[in-house]
């Protein structure tokens, strides 16, 4: 039953379109700091893109303006044709931070979740067994009675991702979930997220630093240049069949020819914010 809960709930397409937008923040003492240049891409239904790029390259206010909670200075994004203006249901959002209600436990904190949405025809069995199936796919369920405070970071982090699914949303933004926490746990949920991935009928969008993290999980790679005004330099389609093994995967000479020429298109564009240079130009195949 808990298949049948989960398969049958996905309707909408998860396809995004990102038209020509342009972002700039107004700077204590009045200057105007351009974050964005114009950008435009598309993400297919059903695809894992990786957005990367040197500190400050706007990265998470990309992000952000695809989930509806910033608005674009030009430009717009469309999930399915549709213009996205608001934070919506079918965008779900996991941070690095997980954001956890302290005093509801892990279940707690997945139903609340999904009874705020407002919008699910479900009933409360149903909810119930929805949590606890994204919690159990997570290896959270030994958990579920416990409040934020008796978990560990991984674990909190954990419950933010079981919280995104559940909400059955089409496409998961994930602006660096793991960044902040230790190699061994950011390991493990790595694996975890390769694992939901390629059994999710979803979109994904992570941002992330990790070029190690971006080959392992992503359909596609797009990097962008240093800031200000940043734009989409380079975009890499990563060529690896799924399911994919990780120890295969970075024993691959494919595999370290790629690590390598992301790290050199992040170190050019760090050396030219540096010496303030321009981006170089889109270099998208």
């Amino acid at each position: 039953m808990r298949n049948q809960l989960v398969s049958s709930s996905k309707t909408q397409a998860g396809s995004i379109e990102i038209a020509n937008i342009t972002k700039g923040f107004q700077r204590r003492g009045g200057a105007f700091h351009q974050v964005l240049g114009e950008i435009s891409c598309t993400v297919a239904d059903g695809e894992f893109v990786t957005i990367i790029g040197p500190s400050g390259s706007g990265k998470s206010t990309l992000l952000k303006i695809i989930a509806g909670l910033e608005t674009p200075d030009q430009g717009g994004v469309y999930l399915a044709g549709q213009p996205v203006t608001a934070p919506s249901r079918r965008l779900g959002v996991v941070f690095q931070q997980h954001v956890l209600l302290p005093w509801l436990t892990a279940k707690q904190n997945v139903l609340f979740a999904l009874e705020a949405n407002g919008t699910s025809a479900r009933t409360a069995e149903e909810r119930n067994e929805l949590a606890e199936y994204w919690l159990e796919q997570v290896q959270l369920l030994d958990a579920q009675d416990l409040k934020p405070g008796q978990l560990s970071g991984g674990m909190q982090q954990r419950v933010g991702i079981a919280r995104a699914f559940a909400l059955e949303s089409d496409v998961l933004l994930l602006d660096e979930p793991l960044g902040a926490l230790d190699a061994l746990t950011r390991h493990d949920l790595q694996q975890q997220l390769v694992y939901l991935s390629e059994h999710e009928s979803r979109t994904f969008i992570l941002v992330t630093h990790s070029v190690d993290e971006a080959l392992l999980l992503s359909d596609r790679v797009l990097v962008l240049s240093a800031g200000p005004a940043a734009v989409i330099q380079q975009e890499l389609h990563i060529p690896f069949a799924r399911p994919r093994d990780r120890q295969t995967l970075e024993q691959s000479p494919e595999y370290l020819e790629l690590r390598r020429h992301l790290l050199d298109a992040l170190t050019r564009g760090t050396q030219e914010q540096k010496m303030g240079m321009q981006p170089i130009a889109d270099g998208r195949k």
